[in-house]
């Protein structure tokens, strides 16, 4: 019979089928052999009861017995447990409770990690699992308990707000420790993380190509956040090589041989260091083309002057500069994309207003206005996290002279793709990877503004979320 007080039934008789181990017993398939389970009950099929004798009687004073229910392949000869019984009464009881380690305020999107203590009044388990909640939400899996029975996991909360946090202990298999209850609520307040606004200066000879004199600022408000960060220089999305120094809030970037020649597209972009503090942030782009420098002066002999003389004028080489209103702290919102009604496509448009190009430059020369788009992504790497650019086109432009204008604009349609695949190659729309002309003019000088439609069908199998891109207009 069994040594101990409460323990199941004495196997010699008890009214459960038995079986004895014999001299032939080899395998779990030679025991289901000799004791076949014919239950046809949904959960007994194939299913024994093993207990194992974990003492010799007389040996020790913790004389028990552990057991569980098995189900065995009969065909394979191989068994899996199917059910552990809870542990036995007078299993040790737990407490859990969230370490003061834990902060108590945070900054939205940050990383923080959570910390359990498990306790009891006998011993510190150092073996099951802690789950950790957000109200009544799981945060994450349950993670393995450490030594001194602490537990960690890191998040992070995406919103400002108060989080309430709990977490709950469930013991090891044949642990001598009883699951803990839910720890009392430990509240952490999410604060909302600051964007610093990012001002860019360009000085200097940048309107020629060749200068020596060419230095970029960037101006970081407040200039608290200036110590929580860098700040790198950006021409047309490829930094600009060099040595950026800093002195308070305002960082330097000195160009000895300037721009080369051609079109430029700057952007000074602050990426903080301490994001619970600060949040990365960027400047509007400026764009501006370089010209080649004016080669000497320009010779006029008179053609019957006996007493040859010299003059020279230089005329300015000028500037053509585009702008637009829109940034990352101030996008263009297309709004919710509706479904069609064959429900293969996202679609949504929107007035891309108050595209300004002002030309100042000698010769009243023509320009072109192209725009090139990069992919709309969600932040995700799932197939469906990315919309093409070619399913994004700017169409029906419209354009108001100003002051001085007098050219004549002849502008170009690109019709956004009909919801073609994230990994298409092609052209269509915005995409690509060649810009495609937006509008020309015959003639430049003076100011223009012009405005278009923008429109955006996406694949039906996009993901959802919040969706965002740019596109880079040049002039030239």
């Amino acid at each position: 019979v069994y040594p101990v007080s409460g323990a199941p039934a004495p196997v010699g008789t008890t009214t459960l089928p038995v079986v004895t181990g014999q001299s032939g017993d080899q395998t779990i398939g030679t025991t289901a052999a000799d004791l076949p389970q014919t239950s046809t009950t949904a959960g007994y099929v194939n299913t024994y009861e093993l207990r194992l004798k974990t003492s010799a009687p007389g040996k020790s004073a913790t004389v028990g017995y552990d057991y569980a229910d098995i189900t065995i392949n009969t065909s394979a000869g191989t068994w899996s447990v199917a059910y552990t019984p809870d542990p036995p009464a007078g299993t040790t009881a737990t407490t859990t409770t969230i370490d003061p380690s834990t902060p108590t305020t945070v900054g939205a999107g940050s990383n923080v990690t959570l910390a359990a203590d498990v306790t009891s009044t006998s011993g510190t388990p150092s073996d099951g699992t802690v789950q950790f909640f957000n109200g009544s939400n799981a945060i994450g899996s349950a993670v393995n308990v450490g030594a001194g029975g602490i537990a960690t996991t890191t998040t992070s909360f995406a919103s400002p707000g108060t989080e309430q946090i709990t977490a709950k202990y469930t013991p090891g298999a044949f642990s001598s420790f009883a699951a803990s209850p839910a720890s009392t609520a430990y509240p952490i307040t999410v604060t909302a993380v600051p964007t610093p606004t990012v001002t860019l200066g360009i000085t200097g000879g940048y309107q020629t190509s060749g200068s020596t004199d060419v230095v970029l600022t960037a101006t970081v408000t407040p200039a608290a956040a200036a110590s929580d960060g860098t700040v790198s220089f950006t021409d047309a999305g490829t930094t600009i090589p060099g040595t950026v120094t800093s002195s308070a809030n305002t960082f330097t970037l000195a160009l000895p041989t300037g721009f080369s020649a051609g079109s430029h597209t700057v952007v000074a972009k602050f990426t903080s260091t301490v994001p619970s503090a600060y949040q990365s942030a960027q400047s509007p782009s400026q764009s501006f083309i370089t010209q080649v420098p004016v080669a000497g002066a320009c010779a006029q002999p008179g053609a019957v002057c006996t007493d040859q003389q010299t003059i020279e004028a230089t005329v300015p080489v000028g500037t053509l500069v585009i702008n637009t209103p829109y940034s990352a702290q101030n996008p263009l919102n297309l709004g919710t994309l509706a479904l069609s009604a064959d429900s293969k496509v996202f679609s949504a448009s929107a007035s891309f207003n108050n595209i300004v190009v002002t030309d100042t430059r000698a010769g009243n020369l023509p320009w072109t206005v192209s725009a090139l788009a990069s992919p709309l992504t969600d932040g995700g790497t799932n197939p469906n996290s990315s919309i093409n650019p070619e399913n994004l086109g700017l169409t029906t432009i419209q354009a108001t002279p100003g002051t001085g204008f007098t050219g004549t604009i002849t502008p170009t349609d690109n019709a956004a793709a009909n919801a073609v695949a994230p990994d298409d190659a092609g052209s269509l729309g915005l995409g690509g990877t060649t810009a495609h002309t937006v509008a020309k003019a015959d003639h430049g000088l003076g100011t223009v503004t012009m405005k278009g439609t923008l429109a955006l069908n996406a694949p039906s199998s996009t993901e959802p979320g919040l969706f965002t891109g740019t596109i880079t207009f040049t002039v030239g």
